[in-house]
């Protein structure tokens, strides 16, 4: 099986839809109404936990595959020098937008998780993430191209 690399996910579903690749590996916003549609069928999801948005699909390690788990996550990052005070009201607002009902359906509904950490933790847990996948891409030996 060869791995093609793509620049956006258009052209990668564009060619699965018509068959040209046998499968792809992207996030839960663009897969999961398809898969809802029918036009899909997820084979796996890569969360440690199976997703509320296809509950019937089966996580990477149920169907086998020990030790994998693969989240996608969404960040809002500001400059260095950002004041404190201005990084709070900031992460406050956005706290206050994902905890609105509305929000929190549509986000369940994509097979979002919304967490409102604080900055220190959004920094601990991105760090751990980039020392993570440095480790996963050493180990694998990938390089730029």
């Amino acid at each position: 099986m060869a791995i093609v690399g793509y620049k956006g996910e258009g052209a990668a579903l564009d060619n699965l839809l018509a068959s040209h690749v046998d499968l792809v590996l992207d996030d839960m916003t663009v897969i999961g109404p398809r898969a809802r549609a029918g036009t899909l069928k997820p084979l796996v999801v890569t969360s440690a936990k199976r997703s509320p948005a296809l509950p019937d699909v089966a996580t990477v390690m149920e169907a086998g595959v020990s030790d994998y788990e693969i989240n996608l996550w969404f960040g809002i990052l500001a400059p260095t020098n950002t004041p404190p005070a201005v990084a709070k009201q900031l992460r406050d607002e956005v706290a206050k937008a994902l905890a609105s009902p509305d929000a929190a359906a549509e986000l369940d509904r994509q097979g979002m998780v919304p967490v409102a950490s604080e900055p220190e933790q959004w920094r601990a847990y991105l760090s751990s993430e980039l020392e993570h996948y440095a480790g996963v891409i050493r180990e694998a030996g990938i390089k730029p191209e």
